[in-house]
């Protein structure tokens, strides 16, 4: 395959920049429901003020579980146009390493489905983009104790 441009504007490429990548993404369209984008309502942790907030989940399409309403819609990442989508704009960043947030086979979080069979798709993607590969193992331990891993494995 072919390896596209990856660098900003004067050309440079900063493999000192990481970009952290989910790929745990569904909606109707590809995988026949929504999945990560309808998690439960994140409640606040203190429960005098939880008390006054909704509870449930979020509706897609119009109310997703993000901070940010996607260009791309509430996408699927198994849609290879939307992978080629998120190469391309990771490529005209100028970040030079992509950090694929994994978990192990056949595991996945409460909100989503295993997406073991998705990762030679991401790296073949990520290599059509000159960009360098990471892994970032999830699991349920604590965060600082994953991200402690994830830079163990991207050096």
């Amino acid at each position: 395959p072919a390896i596209l441009s990856n660098s900003g504007p004067d050309g440079t490429i900063f493999y000192d920049v990481h970009i952290f990548y989910y790929i745990w993404y569904g909606n109707p369209h590809m995988d026949g429901k929504y999945i990560h984008w309808d998690h439960i309502l994140v409640p606040h942790w203190d429960p005098k003020i939880a008390s006054s907030y909704p509870r449930g989940r979020h509706m897609p399409p119009e109310d997703i579980g993000s901070s940010f309403y996607p260009e791309l819609n509430p996408y699927s990442s198994r849609d290879p146009d939307v992978l080629e989508s998120h190469m391309e704009q990771i490529g005209a960043s100028a970040a030079g390493v992509l950090v694929l947030s994994w978990y192990p086979p056949g595991l996945a979080d409460n909100n989503g489905e295993p997406t073991e069979d998705l990762v030679p798709a991401v790296l073949d993607a990520a290599y059509r983009h000159n960009l360098k590969y990471g892994q970032l193992f999830s699991t349920t331990v604590c965060l600082s104790k994953t991200v402690i891993l994830a830079k163990v494995v991207i050096r």
